[in-house]
């Protein structure tokens, strides 16, 4: 997998966990990749170092991503399990 399909997998999968883990797989992937392309056409996007997102599990990249992200604990969903 080359860095921008694991960016997106990131990404979709964090829309997902907040739309309450469910929908369209595919529609997920299609937001992540115009949510990406957007970001860096507006000069936005900060890519994360390797370490964050290539050795670490889904749930650990989000959690990573959503850390590095401002004002996303207002966003997060609980974990209450």
């Amino acid at each position: 997998m080359n860095d921008w399909e694991e960016k997106v997998r990131v990404r979709a999968y964090h829309i997902w966990e907040q739309q309450g883990r469910t929908g369209n797989p595919f529609d997920h992937w299609h937001e992540a990749e115009e949510q990406l392309r957007a970001e860096e056409a507006a000069g936005t996007f900060q890519d994360r170092p390797e370490a964050t997102v290539e050795n670490a599990t889904p749930v650990e990249a989000v959690e990573a991503e959503e850390a590095a992200t401002p004002g996303s604990a207002d966003n997060k969903h609980s974990s209450g399990s």
